[in-house]
């Protein structure tokens, strides 16, 4: 339910659903007593009916009107006082009978609870008499302002939509027309004379907002060409706050994965060095050169080179960052290119031929996108699958069309996208105003505060909540009016015009703070508020929202502690003020406040839908947050042990998530929250006043992931009896089965009977067992049922002699055997009863089998998809590996010291790209002719291979560019006859722990003049650089050396100048020679952009 309700059906647009609740029985029955409260709810509906009337003609003039505006202003606000006072109605319905289902009331208690009921009964009437004067009052007024009834959409044919019609989550990939010559003139620029500086260059595209310039980036960013050329790339979103230190780590995560970011200017230098790098800097708004020079300097680190597209709405912007003679300025589209992208997302097979009509109509839309993309492909989302030309010409003799330019900024094409949406995802855009610009969001996120909102609309028979709300997401991506993040593939995003467009339409009713100044536009109408990490250090701040006291969502941006470090006094006094001061709170999200108690006032909120304490130090629920009786989704904080005794009353519960609580143990009568979808952890307790694990069967909603811990606390186990504990569970697709490590099961019968029952839906996607005890695996484990399993893993189950037949599952493609320490042999029984095992593997990980010996091959195909092979810390298998492995492009063995040898033969595997071979102690050769048969490698690391004398005859492929060769000391003495010379594709190589008396390296002739990073590691008697060694290294780039000892001079004169970064470290004669920034020494390396010398 909201107010955003301007065009479309007023009731179900946001007060039906709280006219459908208090008309349930419950509440019905409630209201028995007072039948006077139920006329005033029935003469509710009649009183916003002529309002309904006249919302079309008002939602078109608001954006022009300001009068017309503020009505529509003071309307919402009305109805959201309204709506409250139905939800306090129903949520007091849902209390007693709550109540008085879990205890018996005494007469006494009969008595207090009648006088509740009275006192309650005389305030919401008196209250109801209060808002029904006042939207009389305001209905009124519409005569004056002129407003005039139309049709209202629900009535005109073809736009008869309750629900968002039925969408997959396959959405249309991203159409370009008209910018093939754009995206050239970018490639011409980075391959232009003069392009670079100091190795950068950077190309602006400029352009007005929705021509298109970040659909450009894009088209360039996956560009072949750029996939072929560079090493690294990445994509980051600037924005309007600019921030270099945030785009520095944006692209560490991108590139790397690496979420440790201390020193990331650092880190970026390692990551850079030597490499191609492509960047995207999106949405580029600071005008400021000095901002752009320092980060400009951050990226010259000893790159080989750096192209870097910049997308900004500024010429200055453009002028102060290019290094090419021209941006590229992005035009808009042609009519002709226009209705291309337009007939791409307005018709289901993205051709208009047989509808010529809607052709005839469409074509004139075009003409009035002018050349914009965003706004065809807004329309064309907004038509697609729409048949009836009506609807059409509704569109194309909009007056919004003819709306002045300074009458309103946003372009008349998103106007109208708005205008015409259904009415129930409007409330649900216009809520999205709470979100910052560029700020990526994921569906889930979003459905749950929608939901939390009652903007989702059930009807009989429509699918439950979540449901609806990922159909309304999917409605509004296929509007462009979302659009899938560049970064994340499971995040989103609005564009600034989008956003701005649900700003205007919010108005005063969300609102996000974005500086101290935005605190004074607060009002008695906002609603819905945002704070962003760290704008609220002060108490004062917090007081001025006390005016809006009709607020429903108090929001974090993110989840920092680190942004309240100094200020543990404030946030108490926040909360407490905060339970107190907003009753009407639906969402509160606490998860960038360092709370450490929820109050036990927490149940004032009695309207809340949706906690979220992920992000804060609470360790304690108090008992109160039974009593929230509408509460759908409840967020945990990691510090959470155990959930209050009388969690059961919290019958609407939808969504507990305790991913991130250290559960001990779970409270009693889960089973009767009926409405639970999510639970992602279960622990089973030690003590009999909690929940068993067989109220899980009642929990048939139970979707998503699920993790059942503790299992050892499992007492009451029937060996007659067949007990289905999840089988009932359609919607569960991973699974998670753990027992305690090394709890010692006193009957291992009775440890697998459970496993037993613990069988899960066939829809099963993902499942984890671990420390599990019994001597065999129950037959669905591996059976071929179970056609949607993608990933399995077992760990632990130490007591097995046998491996479960997981080769029959046909969908198969990630699987982790860890820690069986009574297997000796894998061979039939893995491959189960089929032609073809494996058939989609993709991934295979043995890990830590001490016994295991053999592995018996397959006579026929297996592993036909296999890419990545992993064997660790498997002591005794000495060989008998799969040798036909045509798709497999990394295989990594460590710690298998009774490895001597690979199959005779070799390895066939024509795609591997990377061999890692670690503490194989015993291993004397590498696989038989490697430069033939593997023609794809591209990097080898080996690793404490001590008995490895030398390579394969033929040497190695001449496609490998990176070769590590670390404390293989017999291979190391042989270097000069290992022909690496002729690896004409080395770029990278690293040599470490050499004890044998060196004078001088590398040796003349050693290495390929290619090369571009040569490390050096504790050769400790290494005396000397070898001049003529590196003489013919003109390509070098980072050279690094590390524990030499006695290394005293890097030979100056000789060193290459293509050298762009010297790291030293644990080298204290070099340390004394070079360390001075000021001395001698350093002088003579001074040409080298990038020195870092450490003395260790």
């Amino acid at each position: 339910m909201a107010a955003e309700f301007v065009g479309g059906a007023v009731f179900s647009a946001f007060l039906q659903v709280a006219f459908d609740r208090v008309a349930s029985r419950d509440v019905v029955n409630f209201l028995k007593g007072n039948k006077r409260i139920g006329g005033l709810v029935e003469k509710l509906k009649i009183v916003l009916l002529p309002a309904n009337a006249v919302l079309n003609d008002a939602e078109e003039r608001q954006f022009t009107d300001s009068n017309v505006k503020q009505w529509l202003d003071e309307l919402k606000d009305a109805v959201y006082v309204a709506d409250d006072l139905l939800d306090e109605i129903a949520t007091e319905a849902l209390r007693s009978k709550s109540e008085a289902e879990i205890q018996t009331f005494t007469s006494k208690l009969r008595g207090i609870f009648s006088n509740s009921v009275s006192s309650f009964d005389k305030r919401i009437e008196s209250e109801l008499e209060k808002i029904l004067d006042r939207l009389e009052y305001i209905i009124k007024q519409k005569d004056d302002l002129g407003l005039v009834a139309s049709v209202a959409l629900k009535d005109t044919p073809g736009l008869k939509v309750v629900q968002s019609r039925p969408l997959t989550n396959s959405f249309p990939e991203e159409y370009v027309f008209g910018r093939d010559q754009n995206k050239e003139a970018i490639f011409e620029r980075f391959q232009s004379n003069g392009a670079s500086d100091d190795e950068i260059c950077v190309v602006p595209i400029v352009g007005m907002g929705g021509v298109g310039k970040t659909t450009l980036a894009r088209f360039v960013f996956n560009d072949k060409r750029v996939e072929e050329s560079f090493d690294l790339k990445a994509w980051v979103c600037v924005s309007e706050n600019f921030d270099g230190d945030r785009i520095v780590k944006t692209i560490l995560e991108t590139i790397s994965n690496d979420q440790n970011m201390n020193s990331p200017q650092n880190k970026l230098r390692e990551k850079f060095v030597g490499k191609k790098i492509f960047l995207v800097l999106d949405d580029f708004w600071n005008e400021n050169y000095c901002d752009w020079d320092e980060l400009r300097r951050v990226f010259k680190c000893g790159a080989k080179e750096i192209k870097i597209i910049i997308t900004t709405r500024s010429e200055k912007v453009a002028t102060n960052v290019r290094t090419v003679k021209e941006a590229v300025s992005l035009e808009k589209l042609s009519d002709e290119e226009c209705w291309s992208l337009f007939e791409k997302h307005a018709f289901i097979n993205g051709k208009a031929g047989e509808f010529p009509i809607l052709e005839d109509i469409g074509k004139q839309i075009v003409q009035k996108c002018k050349g914009l993309p965003l706004a065809a492909k807004t329309l064309g989302g907004l038509l697609r699958c729409k048949q009836d030309p009506k609807e059409w010409r509704m569109i194309l003799k909009s007056e919004i069309w003819n709306l002045p330019k300074e009458k309103s900024s946003i372009l008349p094409a998103l106007r109208l996208s708005y205008h015409y949406l259904p009415s129930h995802l409007k409330a649900c855009f216009a809520y999205c105003s709470i979100l910052p610009k560029d700020y990526e969001f994921k569906k889930e996120e979003l459905v749950l505060l929608w939901m939390a909102q009652d903007f989702l609309q059930q009807s009989q028979g429509n699918g439950r909540m979540e449901e609806i709300g990922e159909q309304y997401f999917d409605d509004l991506v296929s509007r462009s009016l979302f659009q899938r993040s560049s970064n994340y593939e499971s995040y989103f995003i609005m564009h600034d015009l989008v956003n701005d467009l649900a700003t205007f339409i919010s108005g005063e009713f969300c609102f996000r703070m974005e500086d101290d100044d935005a605190l004074n536009k607060i009002t008695k109408k906002t609603r819905h508020f945002l704070y962003p990490k760290d704008q609220f250090d002060d108490s004062k701040k917090f007081e001025i929202l006390y005016v809006a006291k009709g607020l429903r969502t108090f929001l974090g941006e993110k989840c920092l502690l680190y942004l309240w470090e100094y200020n543990d006094n404030v946030e108490k006094i926040m909360i407490d003020d905060l339970l107190e001061e907003f009753k009407t709170l639906r969402v509160l999200s606490l998860s960038s406040m360092r709370i450490r108690e929820l109050p036990d006032s927490i149940d004032n909120l009695k309207h809340l839908r949706y906690l979220n304490i992920l992000c804060t130090k609470i360790k304690h629920l108090p008992d109160s947050l039974c009593n929230l009786y509408c509460l759908q989704t409840l967020i945990l904080s990691r510090h959470i042990t155990k959930l209050p005794m009388n969690t059961s009353k919290l019958i609407n519960l939808r969504h507990l998530d305790n991913s991130e609580a250290e559960m001990e143990e779970m409270p009693p009568h889960m089973n009767k929250l009926k409405n639970l979808r999510k639970l992602p952890v279960f622990s089973v307790g030690k003590h009999d006043d909690g929940s068993s694990i067989k109220e899980l069967e009642e929990l048939q909603h139970l979707s998503g992931k699920l993790s059942l811990l503790k299992l050892e606390n499992v007492q009451c186990i029937n060996k007659d009896t067949t007990e289905v504990i999840l089988k009932n569970k359609q919607d569960l697709f991973e699974l998670e089965l753990e027992w305690k490590h090394g709890h010692g099961a006193e009957d291992s019968e009775k440890e697998r009977i459970l496993l037993e029952q613990l069988c899960p839906c066939t829809n099963l996607n993902s499942l984890t067992i671990t420390n599990y005890e019994g001597t065999s695996f129950p037959k669905w484990l591996g059976d071929s049922s179970f056609s949607k399993m993608v990933s399995i893993e077992l760990r632990n189950c130490d007591n097995c002699f046998s491996l479960p037949p997981l080769g029959q599952l046909p969908d198969l493609k990630s699987l982790k055997i860890e820690c069986f320490g009574e297997i000796s042999s894998v061979g039939p029984e893995f491959y189960g009863n089929t032609i073809k095992p494996f058939r989609a593997l993709e991934c295979l990980t043995f890990e830590n089998m001490p016994e295991w010996q053999e592995w018996v091959i397959f006579e026929g195909e297996a592993f036909t998809c296999l890419r990545q092979l992993y064997i660790k810390r498997c002591p005794k298998l000495s060989g008998g590996l799969p040798v036909q492995l045509p798709s497999l492009t990394r295989i990594d063995i460590r710690n298998c010291p009774d490895l001597v040898s690979f199959p005779s033969g070799g390895l066939c595997a024509p795609n591997l790209s990377q061999i890692v071979i670690l503490e194989c102690k015993n291993l004397k050769s590498l696989p038989e002719g490697m430069h033939t048969l593997l023609p794809s490698l591209v990097r080898l690391h080996l690793y404490r291979c001590r008995e490895l004398e030398s390579f394969p005859e033929g040497g190695l492929p001449s496609s490998l560019e990176s070769l590590d060769i670390y404390w293989c000391e017999k291979l190391i003495s042989r270097r000069m006859e290992l022909g690496l010379q002729g690896l004409h594709s080395l770029r990278s190589f690293t040599i470490v722990g050499y004890d044998n008396e060196l004078e001088s390296f590398p040796e003349e002739a050693l290495l390929p003049p290619n090369l571009t990073n040569f490390a050096i590691h504790y050769l400790r008697n290494l005396k000397s650089l070898n001049g003529k060694g590196f003489q013919h290294l003109t390509s070098l780039k980072r050279l690094t050396i590390e524990g030499c000892k006695n290394l005293d001079c890097l030979l100056e004169d000789v060193l290459p100048t293509s050298l762009c970064e010297l790291r030293i470290s644990g080298c204290h004669l070099l340390r004394e020679r070079y360390g001075n920034e000021k001395g001698e020494g350093r002088a003579k390396i001074a040409h080298i952009p990038n020195i870092s010398i450490y003395p260790y």
